[in-house]
């Protein structure tokens, strides 16, 4: 019974990533052919820059909201939220414009091309933040179909709001980011007053105490992984040639519909329903056996990820595939599994309500790939590709090991 209340939510949170996949995969075949291949890698650069830089802004926040709701109810939470939405909003606004500023003197220096988004990225920083503590506040409350549902409207929103801001003449890379701002202010709008967060008053300052506590190795963890794949992108961009970058950006274009339709629908249910295995097996007993079972989303998630990429491919490049492209596409059908697994995988944390063991694992799957990527990459393009290929899972199975010691700590006591 459990597993079939998993997968409907998981199919849920699926269909609700359905819009968002087609926007990306419209987006990558309306604007690749219009972009130049360092185009192209900045895009997917910038993407993973404002990653990393809107990790930190967040504090960790999320999950211990989700934990906030769970533990308190739904009539308890307005106070947390508004405080969440306050302090989301002005640290997305301030890491927006860092990165802004940042990209400016890159360009300044000629090491950055697409001068015209960075008007966008404060703005852009401020509603991701807002719709993240948004989204987070329905998922608690368990209301994946009102989000498959505002999902459905806003692709169409955005491509119509997208070809607008093409017809004007604006970069591509801005355009996009026009047209993913505007869209995001009309769905923060509706689902803020779907929260009626502003009929309630007061500030919970204790929650943020006790979130900030908590968050804090959680979004050190998180701020790794994501400076990881930043070194990554960073070292594809830099660190090789123009049709290097173009082969690079182009699988993750390619490979983005997976991880939002497979992995992060996945994830979004992992989070959902871990709290209730929990409550309903405190020695982990329940959450380790699905943990388990969880490898088969590995074996379902290749295939799968070779299908959707490989339409793609052939689309965008119509004069042929080249064994480069396919090695980037497996390169980020690992990572992007590997990602995936890591949720499953941490379960001995949740148990603990302590993310600090995560958070060392990630810093040195960062360290490593600052380490060793760019050098590689210099010397040899696919030895660079397999070790990122490779270094995620590392982790996965350090994480593993320390999630089956908690268990047997847990049935001993």
């Amino acid at each position: 019974m459990r597993t079939r209340e998993f997968l409907i939510t998981w199919q849920t949170f699926a269909v609700a990533a359905i819009p968002g996949m087609a926007g990306s995969v419209w987006a990558t075949l309306r604007l690749t052919p219009i972009m130049e291949g360092v185009d192209l890698a900045e895009w997917v650069l910038l993407a993973s820059l404002l990653t990393v830089v809107l990790s930190i802004s967040q504090f960790g926040i999320k999950p211990c909201y989700m934990q906030e709701v769970a533990d308190r109810g739904k009539e308890a939470r307005y106070a947390a939220l508004r405080v969440s939405l306050l302090l989301m909003g002005t640290t997305g606004f301030l890491a927006g414009s860092a990165v802004a500023i940042a990209l400016f003197f890159l360009w300044r220096l000629d090491y950055w091309h697409n001068i015209a988004v960075l008007a966008w990225l404060p703005i852009y920083g401020m509603f991701a933040n807002l719709g993240m503590m948004l989204h987070t506040d329905l998922r608690a409350l368990g209301g994946a179909r009102v989000l498959a549902v505002v999902a459905g409207v806003t692709f169409p929103l955005f491509a119509v709001l997208m070809e607008l801001t093409l017809r004007a003449d604006i970069n591509p890379l801005a355009a996009f980011f026009a047209a993913q701002c505007a869209t995001s202010l009309i769905t923060i709008a509706y689902l803020g007053h779907r929260a009626d967060v502003m009929q309630h008053a007061g500030l919970d300052k204790q929650f943020l105490r006790r979130a900030l506590l908590i968050g804090l190795p959680v979004m050190g963890g998180l701020l790794a992984k994501y400076v990881a794949d930043l070194t990554v992108s960073a070292t594809f961009r830099w660190a090789a040639d123009a049709s290097v970058a173009g082969s690079f950006g182009l699988a993750v274009r390619a490979t983005e519909p997976l991880m939002s339709l497979f992995i992060g629908a996945f994830q979004m249910a992992w989070g959902a329903t871990i709290y209730q295995w929990i409550k309903q097996s405190a020695d982990g007993a329940i959450v380790r056996r699905y943990s388990t079972q969880s490898w088969w989303l590995v074996v379902a998630g290749i295939p799968l990820g070779i299908v959707i990429a490989a339409p793609i491919l052939f689309y965008v490049k119509a004069n042929g595939v080249t064994t480069l492209d396919c090695l980037f596409v497996g390169m980020m059908i690992s990572r992007l599994l590997a990602f995936g697994m890591a949720s499953t995988m941490g379960f001995g944390q949740t148990l603990q309500r302590n993310y600090r063991v995560g958070m060392r694992l990630l810093l040195a799957e960062m360290v490593v790939s600052i380490s060793t990527l760019p050098l590689l990459a210099i010397a040899s393009t696919p030895s660079a590709i397999v070790a990122a290929a490779v270094i995620p899972w590392w982790f996965v199975m350090r994480l593993r090991s320390h999630s089956n010691r908690v268990v047997q700590t847990l049935v001993t006591n």
